[in-house]
């Protein structure tokens, strides 16, 4: 599928929807926990989804009672919406606390790097941990290009103004799972939920339209009062590498040329000829 649009400083003038300035940046909010379980592995199910995939790593906070203690960083299992394991046995269970994403897994793993850019050394080595950071640059880029998550993550959109009853959110909110919020902050600093019998939302279309009986705040802060709390990305690197496999292929790509400056098989031209024909249905383009 090809995405069309106008440059995001030009949405008031060529969409009506949003007014220059919009925002789309990722946060990694504290997620709720339920409880940690009596097992090896411990399940530990949350109060709302987590929206982590296996391998992400988390850092655990302020749960108590489990024996073992659960605090620090844990490699996850995802097991549902709301449970995942940890890599530790559990005595005693606990209650409480929150877990927050700490690493996210890439696309691309380092091994797949490796055979893909001819590395030989062996696992472990400690240039492994640059190729880590490689991968994730090189998928940055890619949704930069492209607008699009190409993993699960939440974003928060931030902006100005909303000039119509139907507003496009921007560039990496793609694809839209679901919205969790829309927050305004009024004049004097506070901050409104509009209630979700106030709009409606087309995930397809990545689009925001008020209810025949929906309005949008009209007391607003001056500069970015609106807040959309937002969940975007393909559902696992399964279901990227099934409906997008293009975009997994851009990454690799980006991510071996940067791997093996100065003596891989591209120049710079031929590499971004060849990016570029991998991301071009998928590409933000400008109508302006």
């Amino acid at each position: 599928m090809t995405f069309v649009q106008p440059p995001f400083w030009a949405h008031d003038v060529l969409r009506g929807r949003a007014g220059p300035h919009a925002l789309s940046r990722r946060v990694t909010p504290a997620i709720a926990i339920v409880s940690s379980s009596i097992a090896s592995p411990t399940v530990i199910t949350t109060l709302t989804p987590h929206e982590l995939l296996t391998g992400d790593t988390v850092a655990i906070a302020a749960h108590v009672g489990a024996t073992p203690a659960l605090s620090g960083a844990y490699i996850v299992t995802v097991l549902g919406t709301t449970s995942l394991s940890l890599p530790i046995a559990v005595t005693v269970a606990g209650t409480g606390g929150t877990l927050t994403q700490t690493i996210a897994v890439e696309p691309l793993t380092v091994a797949q790097l490796k055979l893909r850019a001819n590395l030989d050394w062996d696992p472990g080595d400690p240039r492994d941990v640059g190729l880590t950071d490689t991968l994730a640059a090189a998928r940055r880029q890619v949704e930069h290009d492209t607008g699009l998550c190409l993993r699960r993550q939440w974003r928060d959109v931030s902006l100005d103004r909303v000039y119509a009853r139907l507003l496009t959110l921007p560039a990496q909110s793609q694809p839209l799972q679901r919205i969790d919020l829309i927050e305004s902050t009024d004049s004097a600093g506070v901050a409104h939920t509009l209630a979700t019998d106030q709009y409606d939302v087309d995930l397809a279309s990545g689009r925001i339209g008020l209810t025949v009986a929906g309005v949008w705040p009209t007391d607003l802060r001056e500069l970015q009062p609106y807040r959309i709390r937002l969940v975007a990305g393909y559902p696992t690197i399964a279901a990227l590498a099934f409906e997008a496999p293009d975009l997994l292929d851009a990454v690799g790509l980006w991510a071996s040329h940067a791997a093996t400056t100065g003596r891989d098989r591209f120049t710079a031209a031929a590499l971004r000829d060849e990016y570029d024909e991998r991301i071009a249905p998928y590409r933000w383009e400008s109508v302006a």
